[in-house]
C-alpha cells in the first residue's frame, strides 16, 4: 500500500469518525446533562460518548451501575455522574466494559453507532492533559492588548501634541522680534527662542502628566519625541522651567532620556547650558546618563 493510499485511508475514517461524534454529541446534548463550558474538548467528547453508551444500559444511572457491576466495576451513581459531566475522568477498563455491555444490550455494535477503536480513539484523546500555562497566557495576552490599546491611544494623543509643539515652536521663532544686542550679546535673541519653546514643552508635558495613567505615558513620550525636536539650548531651558514649575520627576525623566538617546555632542552642549544655568548636578546626572 504506497504511503498516499494509508493517508487517504486514515483520512477517511478519521473524518468518518468525527462526523458519529457530532452525531453523538447532538443527541446527548438533547438527553444528557449540561457539561461546563471549561471541561477541555477531547474530555468533553469522552464524556458525550460515555453518556451516550449510559443510555443503552438503562434509563437511569443506577441501572447503569447495576448493569456494570457484573463485570468487575461496582460504581455508584455520583461517580458515573461525574464521569459524563466531565469532572473525571475514568479507567479505560471501565469504558471498554462500558462500551461491551452496551453492544451487548443494544444488539451489536451497528446498533451502538461506535466501535470500539473509536472508543479507545476518543479515550486517549481525553487523557491528554491539558495545557497548564495556557490560561496564565491567555491573561498576559489580554494584558498586553489592553497596554497595546492605551499605548495607540497615547501615541495618537502624542502625535497631535508633536504637531502642536513644532507649530507652536516654529511661531514662536518666526514671530518674536529680532533684538537689537551688541555682538559680544548675541546669545540674548536665542535665549529668547529657548525660554519660549521650553515653556511650551513643559506646560504641555506637565498638562498631560497632571492626568495621570495614559496621560502620564504620554507625558513621558512626549518628552521623548521632545529631545528630538529641541536644541540643546532649549533642552535645558525647557529643563529649567520644569525644576521651576517643581515637575521635578518630569525633569529627572528628561534628563535621563535626553542623556542616553541624543549624540554626546548635543548632550555636552545641554550640560554647559545647564552649568549656565546655575544647574550643574542636573548637568552632571544628563553626563553620567550618556556615559552608562
Amino acid at each position: 500500500m504506497t504511503g498516499s493510499s494509508r493517508k487517504s485511508r486514515s483520512h477517511i475514517r478519521k473524518n468518518g469518525f468525527r462526523m458519529r461524534a457530532r452525531q453523538v454529541g447532538a443527541k446527548t446534548n438533547q438527553t444528557g446533562p449540561k457539561i461546563s463550558e471549561e471541561v477541555p474538548p477531547g474530555r468533553r467528547a469522552l464524556a458525550q460518548m460515555l453518556n451516550s453508551l449510559y443510555g443503552h444500559l438503562g434509563a437511569t444511572l443506577k441501572e447503569v451501575a447495576k448493569a456494570l457491576a457484573p463485570r468487575g466495576y461496582k460504581k455508584d451513581v455520583s461517580e458515573l455522574s461525574r464521569y459524563r459531566r466531565g469532572q473525571r475522568l475514568p479507567q479505560q477498563g471501565f469504558v471498554i466494559a462500558l462500551h461491551q455491555t452496551a453492544v451487548e444490550r443494544a444488539g451489536g455494535e451497528d446498533a451502538v453507532g461506535i466501535s470500539l477503536d473509536d472508543v479507545l480513539e476518543v479515550y486517549v484523546a481525553a487523557e491528554q492533559r491539558p495545557c497548564q500555562v495556557c490560561p496564565d497566557l491567555h491573561q498576559r495576552i489580554r494584558r498586553l492588548r489592553s497596554r497595546h490599546r492605551r499605548l495607540m491611544r497615547a501615541n495618537r494623543r502624542l502625535l497631535e501634541s508633536k504637531a502642536g509643539l513644532e507649530a507652536e515652536l516654529a511661531d514662536a521663532r518666526h514671530g518674536t522680534a529680532l533684538l537689537p544686542v551688541p555682538p559680544r550679546q548675541g546669545d540674548r535673541q536665542q535665549r529668547a527662542y529657548d525660554v519660549v519653546a521650553a515653556k511650551q514643552m513643559a506646560a504641555m508635558a506637565a498638562r498631560l502628566d497632571r492626568t495621570g495613567g495614559d496621560g502620564s505615558e504620554a507625558a513621558v513620550a512626549m518628552l521623548r519625541e521632545s529631545a528630538e525636536v529641541l536644541t540643546p539650548l532649549e533642552s535645558a531651558a525647557s529643563l529649567a522651567v520644569l525644576r521651576q514649575e517643581h515637575q521635578d520627576q518630569l525633569a529627572d525623566t528628561f534628563i535621563q532620556i535626553y542623556g542616553r538617546d541624543q549624540p554626546e555632542k548635543q548632550v555636552i552642549q545641554a550640560a554647559l547650558e545647564l552649568h549656565q544655568y546655575g544647574m550643574p548636578d542636573d548637568a552632571g546626572a544628563m553626563l553620567r546618563a550618556a556615559a552608562g
